[in-house]
C-alpha cells in the first residue's frame, strides 16, 4: 500500500522540494502539497478507499477530520467505509472545536479521526481532546502522510498510508535559514518570505 501513496503524489505533482515552514513553525526541506490531491477526485477517492481498508473489521460509527486540508481525505474515507462525516474548525479562541450542527452527530461516537499529514501531531492532539470534551470515543486515528516514521504516539491505536522520516528544524536550528535561502509558507500561494525567518 505504501508504494501506492507515493506514486499517488507524484501523479499530483503533489511532494515539493525547498525550504519551507510547516504549520508547526518547523523548517524542513520536504512539502506535501495537498491541495493538489484534492484537484483529482478520483485520487482522492482511492486513498479514501485505502484508509477504509486500513481499518477494516475495526468498530467505529464516524469519521471526523481536522478543517480544512484534511477534510476531503476524511470525507472519503467514511464514503468509503459507510460511515457518517463530521468535521472539526479552530474556534472564536483559536483552540480547535467541532463544527457547528455536528455536536449532536458527535456525541456518544465511536470516531476514526483522519489526518492528512503529521509532523509534530499537535492538531491530532487538539482535535481528540475537541472530540472527547463533545462526548465522543476516539477509537484511532489514521494518517495519509505520518512524517514521524511511527514516532509520533496519539495514545490510541494510529495507522498511516505512508511513513516517511522527514528531518525537520527549529527555525533558529534551520541550515538553510543559516544560509540566507528564503523560506517558503505552503498554503500561501507558495509565496517566499522577505526574510528566512519570516513569520506568520
Amino acid at each position: 500500500m505504501s508504494d501506492a501513496v507515493p506514486d499517488i503524489l507524484r501523479r499530483c505533482d503533489a511532494l515539493l522540494e525547498g525550504h519551507f515552514r510547516y504549520t508547526s513553525g518547523r523548517h524542513g526541506r520536504v512539502y506535501f502539497e495537498k491541495i493538489r490531491i484534492a484537484g483529482r477526485p478520483d485520487l482522492v477517492m482511492e486513498l479514501g478507499r485505502m484508509t477504509a481498508d486500513l481499518w477494516h473489521g475495526e468498530s467505529f460509527d464516524l469519521v471526523c477530520a481536522p478543517a480544512f486540508g484534511a477534510i476531503v481525505f476524511g470525507f472519503a474515507a467514511a464514503h468509503c467505509a459507510g460511515k457518517s462525516f463530521a468535521f472539526l474548525q479552530r474556534g472564536a479562541t483559536g483552540g480547535m472545536t467541532v463544527r457547528p450542527g455536528f455536536q449532536s452527530l458527535v456525541e456518544g461516537s465511536r470516531v476514526l479521526l483522519v489526518e492528512d499529514v503529521v509532523t509534530t501531531g499537535g492538531s491530532v492532539m487538539e482535535s481528540i481532546e475537541a472530540l472527547e470534551n463533545a462526548g465522543a470515543k476516539v477509537i484511532g486515528v489514521s494518517l495519509l502522510v505520518d512524517r514521524t516514521d511511527g514516532a509520533f504516539n496519539p495514545g490510541v491505536p494510529c495507522r498511516s498510508l505512508l511513513s516517511v522520516s522527514a528531518e525537520s528544524w527549529l527555525p533558529e536550528e534551520c541550515p538553510m535559514c543559516a544560509e540566507g535561502i528564503p523560506v517558503s509558507v505552503p498554503g500561501s500561494s507558495g509565496r517566499q518570505q522577505g526574510s528566512p525567518r519570516g513569520s506568520d
